[in-house]
């Protein structure tokens, strides 16, 4: 069986733009992004490795460097929206105005590069905001990364596709053949009809990273993953704020292995742009 090839992608954002985190920040906001996302650009060079990067349009515009960058180096730019606020937020106009601005910021700073993904802040492609997809379709957007077939308090999808699939704006549950909106879903590990976040995030920082291989390799035998990573979730100096218990558990557990594992990661399997693996 031939060796699969996995999708790594990083969500580029500031320590304070995660939605649990949002509301403990007070201003003046120390900004950290070019410290956290260098450390990741150099363990990825160091292991030749190419990864899609979601960028905040509010970052883009506030680092044009930092994404200079990061194109220079041969990774994929894509979508995260522009201020993070979840779809339901902004409403379809909404999500216009931050495609819009998104493209208008990265072509000031690379030019007209094709945009090919979106992935929505928070996970907040669902049922109730899948007026997104014809939007995204409007855009040109190739593929989606967004929904989480796993339902949690702020964001997944119960019952939605494991593997990749067309994307319907009319039940995104419904994989469409013909669409030309690819969804690359975050990955969860199925056994016995129970699945098992795996992938990214939290669940890289809170599972051991031999138990987190072995679901990766069986998930393997079977199809491409996805793993995501903030770079703040990889420096210690990320700014850990006095919060609600569980949210800070959930927002700053185990942040100095992160890198530790991700290198792991890389070690033991291959990864890609996800526009690569999805040939788009």
């Amino acid at each position: 069986m031939a060796r699969q090839t996995n999708a790594l992608s990083i969500d580029l954002e500031e320590w304070y733009h995660p939605q649990i985190i949002r509301k403990y920040v007070k201003l003046p906001k120390k900004k950290l992004v070019w410290h956290s996302t260098q450390m990741l650009l150099n363990l990825l060079k160091r292991y030749n490795t190419k990864a899609t990067f979601f960028i905040l349009g509010e970052v883009a515009k506030q680092n044009p460097e930092l994404i200079r960058k990061i194109y220079c180096e041969g990774h994929e730019i894509a979508s995260h929206g522009f201020s993070h606020k979840m779809l339901h937020e902004i409403g379809p106009e909404g999500l216009r105005n931050e495609l819009r601005e998104f493209k208008k910021v990265i072509s000031e700073i690379l030019g007209d590069i094709e945009i090919k993904g979106f992935r929505a802040p928070t996970f907040s492609l669902n049922q109730d905001t899948s007026w997104a997809v014809d939007i995204l379709k409007e855009f040109k957007i190739k593929y989606d990364s967004s929904i989480f077939p796993i339902k949690f308090n702020l964001f997944g999808v119960n019952g939605a596709p494991i593997k990749i699939y067309g994307l319907n704006s009319r039940d995104i549950k419904s994989p469409d053949d013909k669409s030309t909106l690819m969804e690359f879903p975050i990955t969860v590990y199925e056994t016995k009809g129970i699945r098992l976040p795996v992938s990214g995030g939290f669940f890289l920082r809170l599972i051991p990273i031999n138990l987190q291989k072995k679901n990766l390799r069986l998930i393997n035998t079977e199809r491409p993953f996805i793993i995501y990573i903030h770079p703040w979730e990889c420096d210690i100096t990320t700014p850990q704020l006095k919060m609600n218990p569980l949210h800070k558990f959930i927002s700053y557990y185990n942040i100095k292995y992160t890198l530790i594992k991700l290198e792991s990661l890389l070690n033991y399997f291959d990864f890609d742009r996800i526009d690569n693996i999805l040939k788009v």
